[in-house]
């Protein structure tokens, strides 16, 4: 059995997820945590990554440096914030990192009831009726995660 991939090894993956997700999705949350796990681990963000950490930090600090400058009118209420972090697309963080997280199942999923014996197709249908999905987003999540058809079998039992 090969051993376990150290926590620095594991958030360097986890990190580039969360940038993949970012980079196509948009989704800021996913910016986030690749931020705090390479603040945490050590490691190192691409210029995306940063530039949209700069972009919140810079609106939130604009609203303190008014504020410390003698405007009393500017508020970091949670509208603000909200606005802030959606960021100049108005899309909900979460929502980029829910799909990316939901095909990547969907796919591992898929892969264990081929293994056990299922067509392709039936272990498609099969897992696309289970999580309340069309076939088109079954589809996409095979083919987004077609690597799921090389693991070993102890890796893909331990997802």
């Amino acid at each position: 059995m090969a051993p376990l991939p150290s926590p620095q090894e594991s958030a360097r993956s986890e990190i580039a997820l969360m940038v993949e997700v970012f980079e196509k999705e948009k989704d800021v949350s996913a910016a986030w945590r690749a931020f705090y796990l390479a603040r945490k681990y050590g490691c190192d963000l691409p210029d995306s990554i940063n530039r949209e950490i700069d972009r919140f930090a810079e609106a939130v600090g604009s609203v303190a440096e008014r504020a410390y400058h003698g405007d009393a009118t500017p508020a970091l209420d949670p509208e603000e914030v909200g606005k802030i972090w959606k960021g100049h697309k108005g899309r909900n963080a979460g929502n980029g990192l829910f799909r990316a997280g939901r095909a990547y199942d969907i796919a591992i999923e898929v892969e264990r009831l081929r293994r056990n014996g299922f067509r392709a197709t039936h272990a498609r249908a099969v897992i696309g009726k289970r999580k309340g999905v069309s076939d088109t987003i079954v589809s996409e999540a095979m083919t987004e995660h077609a690597y799921v058809r090389y693991m070993g079998d102890d890796e893909l039992q331990a997802m």
